[in-house]
């Protein structure tokens, strides 16, 4: 299971034909007999993340070490994933650390990252690449841009601003970076169980992440265009800024996965809310537990043979 994942519904014949569509383009590739299709490998295993394919679980949290959000040293992926129960190695190298935990008769793989969605594409492509990684959740920490959203806020995405550069070398910048509605659904009801009070609605990535996002930099320097950023995006009814989830979703749902996005709101400046060190973290784990295991369930429990999209007490 690497690669593409299909619709369990899809027919052989439909996918033949999409086969043969996405081969036209590696057909004529100049490099198809010099590059590595499934990318480097080193002793076996993919060669940037240090991932065993074998202890990754279908479900995977993408996370990145966060001093905003009170994350100390490299054990940021085993505290994580020790929330959903006993927490084994799955893997690492000097950019990432991943371990995996069991979830209902599956597993949950958490892996920690670096910022940004660079580090971001790295690990997500070797994912998809090696592992029968299905549903891919980033979760992590955000600052508060509209009014209404403060430090505390939960966050679920249900949609992303593409306002970084990785994923335009995907696919064009009209593409949506919309999460799964099971996903969105099961966070939701994971928030509900944990009386999470979390907040849905669209976010944004970005790669710069001072003036980027409408901040001055050094001794207060501005670019002229960027100085009503803050005031756009809040017009426009975005709830915050991170660096991340864009990559996550985007990439995840070009090659079939499954998406999501949990945010602990850490600050709102434009608000007048300053910094609070993790603030929000603590319930935005709760909401991330209890929405996989909802998932999770959901995944087990209702008929996938033939099914064709959402619905309604599915």
């Amino acid at each position: 299971m690497s690669g593409y994942h299909e619709p369990t519904w899809a027919d052989e014949r439909d996918s033949r034909l999409l086969a043969e569509v996405r081969d036209r383009a590696w057909a004529g590739y100049a490099y198809a007999d010099a590059l590595p299709r499934l990318g480097l490998s080193a002793a076996g295993v993919p060669a940037l993340t240090g991932i065993h394919p074998d202890r990754v679980g279908r479900y995977v949290v993408l996370t990145v070490r966060d001093p905003l959000a009170g994350h100390a040293g490299r054990s940021h992926a085993e505290t994580l994933a020790s929330a959903f129960g006993p927490a084994e190695p799955a893997g690492s190298s000097s950019l990432f650390d991943a371990w995996t935990a069991p979830l209902g008769d599956e597993r949950v793989t958490v892996i920690s990252t670096g910022s940004g969605s660079p580090e971001l594409e790295l690990v997500l492509v070797e994912l998809m690449q090696h592992t029968p990684a299905d549903v891919l959740i980033y979760f992590g920490t955000a600052a508060g841009l509209h009014p209404y959203v403060h430090p505390g806020h939960v966050v679920v995405a249900t949609g992303v601003v593409r306002g970084e550069a990785t994923t335009r070398a995907y696919i064009d910048s009209s593409f949506p970076a919309a999460p799964h509605h099971d996903v969105v659904s099961a966070l939701l009801a994971g928030a509900r169980d944990e009386s999470v009070a979390a907040v849905t609605g669209i976010t944004r990535s970005t790669d710069s992440d001072i003036l980027g996002n409408g901040r001055p930099s050094v001794g207060g320097y501005f670019q002229p265009e960027l100085r009503d950023t803050i005031d756009y995006w809040v017009r426009a009814g975005v709830l915050c800024n991170e660096r991340e989830s864009s990559a996550v979703v985007t990439l995840g749902s070009l090659f079939g996965r499954r998406t999501g996005v949990v945010l602990a709101v850490t600050d709102n400046y434009p608000n007048g809310r300053p910094l609070i060190i993790g603030a929000g973290v603590a319930d935005a784990t709760r909401t991330l537990v209890a929405g996989m295991r909802e998932l999770e369930q959901q995944d087990r429990e209702r008929p996938r043979a033939r099914e064709t999209g959402w619905r309604a007490g599915a």
